[in-house]
């Protein structure tokens, strides 16, 4: 005879959190929604992220997947310090050859009839995104632990900002010249000076923080 007991345990659903199971008080909601509910308070007083939530084999965080009930949950985690430092590096990556593409780009403004730069306008902010979102993304993160390089963070997204405002505006204009000259000085400088900082303080920051985290 089948013990009944047994199969309703083997049936009971689970929770992992980086591979280490969860006990919950009141025992395993059974909805998944309230389950990240939990975990995501219980994680934020550990300065910890969900990156991936995996209901019986979908992720939903990248689709578009909201079950009402599961068997297993397996969540992987990380603390602000690695996503942060993920991001950075990823987005670095992109940017390998952009110093060089803003240089060219100021050139051949120049010598291209207008209509053709500004058919390429999107193209060209296309190519500016990911710098000017890395900083956005970084923010709350400086606001948040005051990192010794803050103020000089700061300082390089608020021109970074006003830089591509004036690009912006020399789009609106119709201005060759004010493009080009605004490329190849104030926003060229603060890619220097943004992409010199995220290597130089930003990145071994972090990679410290990280290592720190890891030896606890």
């Amino acid at each position: 005879m089948v013990d009944q007991n047994a199969v309703m345990i083997s049936f009971m659903p689970s929770v992992t959190v980086d591979r280490e199971d969860v006990v919950f008080d009141g025992g395993v909601p059974t909805d998944p929604a309230k389950v990240y509910e939990l975990l995501m308070g219980v994680l934020a007083e550990q300065g910890r992220v969900v990156v991936e939530f995996v209901v019986d084999g979908v992720d939903s965080l990248r689709e578009e997947n909201e079950p009402k009930t599961f068997e297993t949950i397996e969540v992987a985690t990380q603390t602000h310090h690695e996503l942060t430092l993920r991001l950075i590096m990823e987005t670095m990556k992109h940017l390998v050859h952009a110093e060089e593409e803003f240089l060219a780009y100021s050139v051949n403004v120049l010598k291209t009839p207008w209509s053709q730069v500004f058919g390429q306008m999107e193209q060209l902010i296309e190519k500016i995104k990911p710098f000017a979102e890395l900083l956005d993304n970084l923010n709350p993160y400086a606001q948040t632990y005051l990192p010794e390089w803050k103020e000089k963070f700061e300082q390089i997204s608020e021109k970074q900002a006003g830089s591509l405002d004036k690009i912006l505006l020399a789009f609106e204009q119709g201005s060759p010249a004010n493009l080009s000259e605004e490329l190849a000085t104030d926003f060229l400088s603060v890619f220097k000076e943004g992409t010199r900082l995220l290597r130089d303080e930003v990145i071994t920051d972090l990679k410290k923080k990280v290592t720190e985290g890891a030896s606890r």
